[in-house]
């Protein structure tokens, strides 16, 4: 009886995180979200603009399409309009997405696409930019103290970046401890409904 009901409990853990990650759809670790490094002082004005994705990890509302984008525009002091469009592979159909974000901190924004979504904690964290070439986007959520989910972007200024441009933000996400095997990289050719 024991044995069986141990049995039920890992079932019911193991559905309720397979739930839980695909809700938020991203890739799972164990353990605790990790400290990583935001940038110090952050020109939100210099952020604005179109930004190409050049590499992410899996996100749930990016399957299947291509030619990902995010455009960026300061609508007040501390709110900032965010359009994220893309292609389906599959349809050829454009998709996009409007939402808004809150300036938190230096680096740090509180972005929601959805009614009733909190804009009062940070979940896109800058890493770093250099707000010509590059920009490394991050986040973490943790279910427990034994399981968390992590977001990753390299968001480029160029639909097909430099070599060097890549190797500078990949070098950030590096420092940080944050695994580049779990990148994948975005589709940006026959991009032209975007």
């Amino acid at each position: 009886m024991n044995h069986r009901s141990n049995s039920h409990l890992c079932l019911f853990v193991l559905v309720a995180a397979s739930a839980i990650f695909l809700g938020n759809a991203q890739v799972p670790f164990p353990g605790k979200c990790p400290e990583v490094k935001i940038v110090e002082s952050f020109d939100a004005e210099a952020y604005m603009g179109l930004w190409y994705e050049y590499a992410k990890y899996p996100f749930v509302f990016e399957f299947g399409q291509k030619c990902t984008t995010a455009t960026y525009s300061i609508v007040d002091a501390n709110t900032v309009s965010v359009f994220n469009a893309g292609i389906n592979e599959i349809s050829g159909e454009p998709k996009n997405i409007t939402g808004e974000a809150k300036v938190i901190g230096p680096g740090q924004l509180a972005v929601a696409f959805y009614p009733g979504q909190p804009l009062t904690e940070a979940n896109y964290l800058v890493l770093a930019t250099d707000y010509k070439t590059y920009s490394v986007v991050y986040n973490c959520i943790e279910f427990s103290p034994l399981l968390n989910s992590k977001f990753a972007w390299i968001l480029t200024r160029e639909r097909e970046p430099s070599a060097k441009t890549i190797e500078a933000a990949k070098k950030i996400l590096e420092e940080n401890k944050v695994s580049l095997s779990y990148l994948v990289d975005t589709t940006q050719n026959e991009c032209s409904q975007s």
